[in-house]
């Protein structure tokens, strides 16, 4: 990501979503300024307005800004899909707005929850597939309890055990959040670091002021599949007693951990269709394809009683696929659009015939939350081809070889 600066965002989003997002802020301005302006002309006389702010007001809409320009990126709008309870709305808008920057800003003033959970989800993103992260099953799938008196249990167990043998108990936070399009329901922990003794500048020179730091580190539990990733440092002395301490409060279920060798798909992503993102560099026109669509998902319930539906359109590539088909006939108890999390989906890739004539070839991406697929019985370049779409589509993540590798 580049650095921040604030004349990026200006010169990123439009007039009008900077004209919302001052007057949500109630920032006063001059009945003089043009909000019609020449793109430049309007970037320029807008830094130039928020740099006369009194420095309070200047420092308040700096640090939302550096947060705006964090979730700008692809990760950061999947997140903000990831947080929302109503992504149906927030894509509608989506559609209609310029770039990433301005999604973020749009976000932030029509939903800010939205926005900070999304913060939290990108953070928790950012740090899958790094030295930080581990993958384990717990083979439990029971819901997460969000009962206070259960969270302040987990707090007080996560403080016990992570503070030191010697000194105060170190405080401790829990916040739960669903993650809508992965099906994971996120746990993130903040607990007392070491105190600092900092030294800053203010407006009246320096001064040393002690602060109480918090670190942080998350969980996701996938309820569908029992697969629990963490990200935080430490080692396993962290990973271990977060899982076990998280399934005995919030699960009631005591655990032993098992690592899991393959990654996992994120299904619920395939909900909205297999559009190419706009950052994709896949050219399907090269590869012969004539079409994707999604042929047949299993759907499982994430509220008592559980139970599985089966979703499946015939193979003919004429055919709708089950998301179309399941929006028509089951309107607005659309499966795919309730309370289940995708398990098992079938892909089918049609490409064009190679003469005239003739039927063109199909390829038949099969995979399952927990990470089975049928990637390695398919030919090596077919393999290449699916792995490239699947985390085109966000539904695979890159291994640990991979990243170290682009590190």
């Amino acid at each position: 990501m580049t650095a921040f600066n604030p004349r990026h965002l200006a010169r990123q989003v439009p007039a009008t979503t900077w004209q919302a997002y001052l007057s949500s802020r109630s920032i006063a301005i001059p009945e003089s300024f043009d909000w019609s302006a020449e793109e430049k002309a309007f970037s320029d006389a807008l830094i130039a307005l928020l740099e006369e702010l009194e420095p309070d007001q200047q420092a308040l809409l700096h640090a939302e800004l550096r947060h705006v320009h964090a979730l700008a990126t692809q990760k950061g709008i999947d997140a903000i899909l990831n947080a929302s309870d109503n992504d149906v709305a927030i894509r509608e808008d989506f559609g209609q707005l310029r770039n990433h920057a301005e999604r973020a800003m749009w976000v932030l003033v029509n939903w800010p929850q939205t926005f900070m959970t999304a913060e939290a989800l990108l953070q928790f993103d950012l740090g899958v597939g790094k030295r930080s992260w581990k993958r384990q099953a717990i083979k439990v799938t029971e819901p997460v309890s969000r009962e206070a008196a259960d969270i302040e249990g987990l707090q007080a167990a996560l403080s016990e055990v992570l503070s030191k043998r010697k000194g105060p108990r170190r405080a401790c936070h829990v916040d739960v959040c669903d993650r809508h399009l992965d099906g994971g329901v996120q746990i993130s922990v903040y607990v007392e670091d070491d105190p600092n003794d900092l030294v800053e500048f203010v407006e009246e020179g320096m001064r040393r002021r002690t602060t109480r730091p918090a670190t942080n580190l998350a969980l996701v539990y996938f309820p569908a599949s029992g697969i629990v990733d963490t990200v935080g440092r430490g080692g396993a002395k962290v990973h271990q007693p977060l899982v076990t301490l998280f399934a005995r409060h919030l699960l009631k279920q005591e655990v032993k951990p098992e690592a899991v060798k393959q990654p996992m798909f994120y299904l619920n992503r395939l909900r909205h269709g297999l559009d190419l993102p706009e950052d994709s560099d896949i050219d399907l026109a090269a590869h012969g394809i004539d079409r994707i669509r999604l042929r047949r998902a299993r759907l499982r319930s994430t509220r008592a009683p559980i139970c599985d539906f089966w979703v499946g359109v015939p193979a003919d590539q004429a055919e709708h696929c089950v998301l179309a088909a399941s929006s028509a006939h089951l309107k607005d108890h659309d499966l795919f659009r309730g309370p289940f999390n995708i398990v098992e989906a079938l892909i089918s890739i049609y490409f064009a015939p190679a003469e005239m004539g003739k039927r063109g070839r199909v390829l038949n991406i099969d995979l399952k939350q927990s990470g089975i697929s049928n990637l390695q019985d398919m030919a090596e370049e077919d393999a290449k081809l699916a792995e490239r779409l699947l985390r085109a589509w966000r539904v695979s993540e890159p291994t640990e070889v991979e990243l170290a590798l682009v590190a």
